[in-house]
């Protein structure tokens, strides 16, 4: 029987970082959200949310592919898929409520925001917008990510079987389908509300497996990521130069560069940088940040240990109650930012929703740890009776 490798903490502190810029993103009209990471780079907080999942993904049910089979690890795979789709179907409802007080008690315009405009198909035709939501094709502001996950759960144990089969072969194919991408960046799944989704899964199931194609090296100990000088040069210098390139080419950038400097300022922002379908610059800079990231925080640090390093942890951990929680969160700071946009509001709606998942989180943590403290008493108890 395989041995389960040790969770890593940095991949849910990470995580945890991530989900709670992706709240900050999320609030309409968030002053906050400007200084995000997203204004240094091409790429964001999806991109380390998608590929942490894959790496755990591949630590949760590569054992089960293992030790049981594939039929048992798809059973497994589309379990959770259950889980999500049902957090996905709730978490809008209750997002919805938001939108009707805002609307109805608040007096506030829908189309004030396109947070609240995206609920208007639930209200104008609700038996066809909760049909199309079903079957993930009408997707409220900040639901696409939700349902791109369930989508890469459902087909990684083919993933992980193929690996496991044809080694490298896996990567191959996950790298063709990316390709294939960018040459028809049409081919995204539809969306009642938006068009279509803001995630084209053939481009961003090459971030989610190589995260699970990254554990899987890991795990097997054949290859270590150098600790190399240089590599990590290469890295912050490509994450300098594009923050650079990208700030030189804002509005800001050109209003403070001096008159004889505009010239050679770059006119347009980074290009091949497209969210929806993760543009090659756009991951080539999420390439760089993990490398950077993974040199420069240590497994063993001892900041790791400290209390706000634990509470990220948390909120990595219990990624999903996080995570809708933040959605809803995040839609009633927007109707709270069209009412009152002054910085008190700012303050209030930014610092209470961080304070609210970070409790949340830690709630859930302590009964967890308690759970697997009583489960360990059991046996323990019950071999202390044995005669």
């Amino acid at each position: 029987m395989q041995q389960r490798q040790a969770r890593d903490p940095r991949l849910d502190l990470f995580k945890g970082m991530a989900l709670l810029i992706i709240f900050i993103n999320h609030v309409g009209g968030n002053p906050l959200a400007k200084l995000m990471p997203a204004r240094f780079g091409p790429s964001d907080s999806a991109e380390i949310f998608v590929f942490i999942s894959g790496y755990a993904i591949a630590l949760a049910y590569a054992p089960v592919l293992a030790e049981r089979g594939f039929a048992a690890c798809q059973r497994k795979a589309l379990d959770r898929c259950r889980q999500l789709w049902v957090a996905n179907i709730l978490t809008m409802l209750v997002s919805a409520l938001v939108v009707a007080l805002a609307v109805h008690i608040g007096d506030l315009p829908m189309a004030a925001s396109n947070r609240l405009q995206s609920f208007a198909p639930l209200f104008d035709t609700p038996v066809t917008a909760m049909a199309w939501n079903l079957v993930l094709m009408y997707l409220p502001f900040a639901f696409d990510i939700l349902a791109l996950y369930i989508l890469l759960v459902a087909v990684a144990p083919l993933f992980l079987w193929t690996y496991a089969r044809f080694g490298y072969a896996a990567i191959a194919v996950s790298l063709l389908l990316y390709l294939v991408a960018q040459a028809a960046p049409g081919l995204i799944p539809p969306n009642l509300w938006d068009e279509d989704w803001n995630f084209s899964p053939l481009a961003w199931q090459c971030v989610f497996f190589l995260g699970t194609s990254l554990a899987l090296i890991v795990r097997s100990g054949r290859v270590r990521l150098p600790r190399s000088r240089w590599l990590l040069g290469s890295a912050l210098a490509l994450l300098a130069g594009m923050a650079v390139w990208k700030f030189a080419a804002s509005d800001i950038g050109q209003a403070l560069a001096p008159a004889a400097l505009r010239d050679w300022l770059p006119e347009e922002t980074i290009p091949w940088a497209d969210k929806d379908t993760l543009g090659p610059m756009r991951l080539l800079h999420f390439l760089a940040l993990a490398c950077a990231a993974a040199l420069l925080v240590p497994r063993d640090a001892g900041w790791l240990r400290s209390a706000p390093a634990r509470l990220l942890v948390a909120c990595g951990r219990h990624s999903l109650p996080v995570f809708c929680v933040g959605v809803v969160l995040s839609i009633a700071g927007s109707a709270l930012l069209v009412a009152e946009d002054g910085a008190f509001m700012v303050l209030v709606v930014n610092m209470v929703g961080i304070a609210v998942l970070l409790a949340m989180a830690l709630v859930l943590e302590r009964r967890r740890t308690r759970r697997q403290s009583v489960k360990s008493a059991v046996p323990s108890a019950a071999m202390a009776e044995t005669p």
